[in-house]
């Protein structure tokens, strides 16, 4: 199974190493992460941590730093040449990244699915409220980390199949109690 993720998030070292365990699972896995990303606390550089088994592409951001509007420019060149089977998109379904990964599944024909911790029911203002929709309405899988905000997505109308899957824990590996 191809799969192609995009995640900002997984920009940072320590988030990786989910990736990997995926991968050891047999899955043909493809990341496209920013090479940085810019927030309140400054400017936070592409960790290569956990990088066994999978491909990570280092793919530019315009608008980085917005969380809601920033987007690949040429993300759909990693659909033509990855041709993945699903496309998970690690954001929020308001968010034009989001937008534009569902688009480009739909486009070629590819089955995707979101995740969101999104766990306070908000609406928001056109065009956000119709990228949601949108993305709502033509995504395959919904992954939420808490049972609230899988509440909320159901609130908001999503009716496909939905999991709630807890992303972080401790590590015992790298942490023990003294």
């Amino acid at each position: 199974m191809r799969v192609l993720m995009l995640s900002k998030a997984c920009l940072v070292g320590a988030y990786q190493r989910k990736l990997e365990e995926i991968a050891r699972l047999g899955v043909e896995l493809l990341v496209v992460v920013p090479p940085s990303w810019r927030d309140e606390r400054g400017t936070i550089p592409l960790e290569r941590a956990y990088t066994q088994g999978y491909a990570l592409a280092v793919e530019p951001v315009a608008l980085n730093g917005h969380f809601h509007l920033h987007f690949y420019p040429r993300l759909g060149r990693w659909f033509r040449r990855f041709r993945p089977q699903i496309v998970h998109i690690d954001e929020e379904p308001y968010n034009l990244a989001t937008f534009q990964a569902m688009r480009l599944a739909r486009r070629y024909k590819t089955r995707a699915l979101f995740f969101s911790w999104q766990n306070l029911l908000r609406r928001y203002p056109i065009p956000f409220c119709w990228m949601e929709r949108y993305v709502l309405r033509q995504a395959d899988y919904g992954l939420v980390g808490n049972r609230e905000a899988a509440r909320v997505w159901r609130a908001k109308g999503y009716r496909g199949p939905l999991r709630v899957i807890p992303q972080f824990g401790v590590d015992p590996e790298l942490f023990r109690p003294p």
